[in-house]
Parts: C-alpha cells; sequence; structure tokens
C-alpha cells in the first residue's frame, strides 16, 4: 500500500496531467463552440487516420452497407442501359418498317403480334388486325426482313396467321439468279428446304431465294432465304438444298399484311380443296359401307385440286 502510495506522489503531475488532458479532449469533441470547430476536425481525422492505419480489424458493418450501395447503383446503371439499347432497337425496327412500307407496291397494314399458337407441328401467330383493318383470308404476311407466313383465319380485330414454318404449307419459289423454280417447305425441324430441284439445275450456296409468281396464296418477289447448303445423294434425281431464312420466327414483332389476294373464284377453289380434305381424312363411321366408285371419283378432283394449287 505504501509503495502504491509512493508510485502515485511520485508521478502526480504525470497523472493530473493525463486528467485535464482526457477532460479537455472530451469537451471538444462533445462541445459545440465555433472557436474550436476547426481544431476538433483536426482531432476527428487524426484519430480516423490512426485507426485506418493500425487497427487491422475492418470494420464489418460500414463493408456491407458500402457493398449494399454499390450493388443498387451498378442495377440502376445496368437498367438504364438496358432501356437505352431496347430503344434503339425498337427504334432501328420502326425505321426499317418505314423504309420498307415506302417501297413496296401494294398497300399494307401493319400489325403487331401479340400472341403465338402450335397445333400439330403447325405453327401460328395472332396479330392485332383483322376485317375491320380491311384484312382477309390469304393475304401474305411479312416483316421488313422477308416472308413470315399468310393468314388463315380473319376476325373482326384479330387474324391468325400461318407460319411458313409448317410442314403442310408450301411456298413456290425462284431462285434470283438463276431463275430455277422449287416449293420452299419446312422440314419438321429447324431447317427450310428447296425441293422439287433436280439435281443438274444451277443452283449455288448463297443464292437468295423469293416467292415466286406461280404462287396462289404469296404475292411474288418477297424474300424466303439464302442457300445455306446443297447435297446430291446417291441415287437420288432431287438435291437436297437447306435454306437460311431471312426471318427470325423466334423473335417476330412487327409485321405487314399486304392487301392484296388473288382471284375470289381462285381462293373458292382452295377453300373447297381444304373442306374436302378435310372429309376424306375422316374416318368411315362403322354402320356406313364403303363404296369404292365415290372414293375413286373422290380421289380425281382431289388431284386435280392439287394441280390447281401447285399452280
Amino acid at each position: 500500500m505504501q509503495k502504491f502510495v509512493y508510485f502515485i506522489l511520485k508521478f502526480k503531475e504525470h497523472f493530473v496531467f493525463l486528467g485535464f488532458l482526457f477532460i479537455s479532449l472530451s469537451l471538444i469533441l462533445l462541445g459545440d463552440i465555433n472557436k474550436i470547430g476547426g481544431f476538433r476536425t483536426l482531432v476527428v481525422a487524426s484519430i480516423g487516420w490512426f485507426q485506418k492505419n493500425f487497427f487491422l480489424i475492418p470494420n464489418i458493418s460500414a463493408l456491407k452497407s458500402e457493398n449494399s450501395a454499390l450493388r443498387e447503383l451498378n442495377l440502376n446503371l445496368y437498367q438504364k442501359v438496358m432501356n437505352a439499347r431496347i430503344a434503339e432497337i425498337e427504334n432501328q425496327t420502326l425505321r426499317n418498317l418505314l423504309g420498307l412500307k415506302q417501297r413496296l407496291e401494294y398497300p399494307v397494314e401493319v400489325a403487331s403480334v401479340i400472341g403465338t399458337l402450335s397445333i400439330d407441328l403447325r405453327n401460328f401467330a395472332i396479330i392485332d388486325k383483322g376485317k375491320k383493318n380491311g384484312l382477309k383470308k390469304f393475304m401474305t404476311v411479312r416483316n421488313d426482313a422477308g416472308l413470315v407466313g399468310s393468314i388463315a383465319l380473319c376476325g373482326d380485330n384479330y387474324s391468325l396467321v400461318e407460319l411458313i414454318t409448317n410442314a403442310n404449307v408450301k411456298v413456290p419459289a425462284i431462285d434470283l439468279r438463276s431463275g430455277v423454280l422449287g416449293v420452299v417447305n419446312w422440314d419438321g425441324s429447324n431447317r427450310l428446304l428447296l425441293r422439287d430441284v433436280v439435281k443438274f439445275l444451277d443452283i449455288k450456296v448463297g443464292d437468295t431465294i423469293v416467292t415466286s409468281k406461280h404462287s396462289l396464296k404469296f404475292v411474288p418477289n418477297i424474300p424466303i432465304g439464302i442457300v445455306a447448303s446443297k447435297k446430291e445423294e446417291e441415287g437420288e434425281l432431287f438435291s437436297v438444298i437447306e435454306i437460311k431464312p431471312f426471318v427470325n420466327f423466334s423473335i417476330i414483332e412487327e409485321v405487314f399484311v399486304i392487301k392484296s389476294v388473288n382471284d375470289e373464284e381462285i381462293i373458292k377453289l382452295i377453300t373447297e380443296y381444304e373442306e374436302r380434305l378435310k372429309e376424306l381424312n375422316k374416318p368411315p363411321e362403322k354402320s356406313q359401307k364403303l363404296q369404292p366408285q365415290l372414293l375413286m371419283r373422290e380421289k380425281k378432283k382431289q388431284d386435280s385440286l392439287k394441280n390447281i394449287e401447285k399452280k
């Protein structure tokens, strides 16, 4: 005990100095006096520098808050960039559509694709225009890239567009360079094929394929695609020609409906042919007896209608 008292008495000046120093610093940090504002700032800055350089344990709470703020800023900047890109793409698409509309020979109706539909390997697009806009069945549908399809059903305000990516759709086509004729047809996977082209005919990779004037449904000279490959299999009369379509069918947004159809009589023949096909595809009733003569007569009518459609 005496040693402790002796130690305090010996260094009392130091203890008094440290006590007053602690009290002074506390008053400086807690006070709000303008005269010592600069000094207080200097002290706080010095303490911050000391903590930054000599304390190895980081402030976890501050780091989390900073990371959260940076992530939010990054998200906002990314969203602004994406909005700018989307606006640029939409602007370019509208410019292309406007320029194409001015170059087309036929009157057109601009429509938006509002939905898609697939029924038994038959792909359709639903557009927001119909009879009230002057649209009719069998009108050709395209976009700024090329051929999309034709109107299969037409309501007052909406229409169903049958895409050319259907196994039952056959598009009479022509090679722009050589004038070779063929029929473009979807093979059921992801390819368009140019069929009925004999091996010795002049078709080359890179040729542009468009609709021909022999089509009953489609307006002529609508771009379809380019020849991607040509194969000649042994023992086969026809070449296997793959077409890369100009249209990206996965992202169709805006289309043109060309307000031009063939003669009403031809359309009537095609409609009758489709209805008869439906009747022939129906299975016979159990109580109904098959009549060979009637079937042969219907077969002849069907063949004649097929010849008309190919023209």
